[in-house]
């Protein structure tokens, strides 16, 4: 089948009765194919065509390497070889993958895909365990001065749950990985790593730079589906060994040493696993994207604080997801909500992905399981 080279461009302001009246949507498109539009009101948006044998993937955290470039951060990825564009003739799923986006004035972004042996006879993930039953999924990363900081969530196979089962997974803690020699091609980086955490916390669900410090937004888990947001900070001068000299926020918010315990401040009421904390000094606000509370949730929020660490607003609805609507396959969910700032001028550009419980329907729906992007007005607490 010939190459797709038609966009998806949805204009969905018909539906503003569903968001909330503060948040107007603009636009919602799906790069599907180099035809898609690139530019919106004069910004310019991040596209992801079948190509180069990448088929699909979620995750996708992004950080700004150097002017008009930036690093995508992929979870799991349909690969195949170079020629093909659809699902159905991929011949691996690696753990994660890269991007490396290039967004130049007057023209089009374009990307270029990596993994791990994507020429050769047994494709492998970008960050790879040498392992099939244990894997990274990338979190959240910032580029300090020349060197790259990434967190990794690791994780293994649920026992008993079939190779098909799309939740088949549990989290077994986090590393910190380390990228000295950026201008290398990404075949060449030299990635270090060290284990972080165990499976009971995951820092650097997002990352940001605050004055001296790095904040790493942790997930903590109490139980199944339960759980909060906090925060721990690193001095920058530190940060290639942030688990040895980590304070994390108490509720009486002052940082203490060490892991935190029972009495951190729960930051957000909210465990979230994918999410974006990203400061805008136009607004001087904070804003936290992330999919909203529940398992399962079919739309997108926003938090508004002026510091890093809160208080935060209440969560605002800001986009309900097409996919999950009443005349949608309900085998379908979305999630992996975050900003890419980057990309922005006065509106934020956000990216989602869907996947769904039938993997059968994964494999042949191509308008699925790929970064989906939005733009979206200010937030208004």
């Amino acid at each position: 089948m010939a190459q797709i080279k038609t966009g998806r461009f949805f204009e969905l302001t018909m539906m503003k009765q569903h968001f909330a009246p503060a948040f107007a949507l603009l636009v919602c498109l799906s790069a599907l194919g180099l035809g898609a539009p690139t530019t919106l009101y004069g910004q310019r948006l991040p596209v992801f065509p079948y190509e180069q044998g990448w088929l699909g993937a979620d995750g996708a955290y992004s950080i700004p390497l150097v002017a008009d470039k930036s690093l995508w951060l992929f979870g799991d990825t349909f690969v195949g070889n170079p020629a093909a564009t659809l699902r159905a003739h991929s011949t691996a799923m690696v753990r994660n993958s890269i991007g490396i986006s290039t967004c130049e004035p007057e023209k089009p972004c374009t990307i270029r895909y990596y993994w791990r042996d994507s020429d050769g006879s047994k494709a492998r993930s970008f960050f790879d365990t040498g392992k099939d039953d244990v894997w990274y999924w990338p979190l959240d990363g910032i580029l300090d001065g020349k060197t790259l900081y990434l967190s990794l969530m690791v994780v293994r196979n649920r026992p008993g749950a079939s190779s098909k089962d799309v939740l088949g997974f549990e989290v077994d803690g986090t590393k910190w990985v380390s990228v000295t020699n950026l201008s290398a091609p990404p075949e060449q980086w030299k990635v270090s790593e060290k284990d972080l955490t165990g499976g009971d916390m995951l820092p650097g669900v997002s990352i940001a730079a605050d004055g001296r410090f790095l904040l790493l937004y942790t997930r903590i888990t109490e139980a199944q589906g339960k759980g909060y947001m906090t925060v721990l900070r690193v001095p920058h001068s530190e940060i290639a060994d942030p688990a040895s000299h980590w304070e994390y926020l108490g509720r009486d918010s002052t940082w203490r040493p060490g892991r935190p315990h029972g009495d951190a401040l729960h930051v957000i009421d909210q465990p979230i696993s994918e999410m974006s904390v990203r400061y805008h000094p136009q607004w001087k606000e904070w804003v936290a994207i992330s999919t909203g509370p529940g398992t399962i949730s079919n739309h997108i929020v926003a938090r508004i604080a002026v510091a890093p660490t809160g208080p935060w607003s209440e969560p605002i609805t800001i986009f309900q997801f097409p996919e999950m609507s009443q005349n949608s396959d309900r085998d379908t969910f979305c999630y992996a909500a975050k900003e890419h700032i980057e990309f922005e001028d006065s509106n934020l550009v956000v990216t989602y992905a869907c996947n769904s419980f039938s993997f059968e329907k994964v494999v042949n729906n191509m308008a699925i399981y790929r970064p989906q992007v939005v733009v979206l007005r200010r937030p208004q607490p």
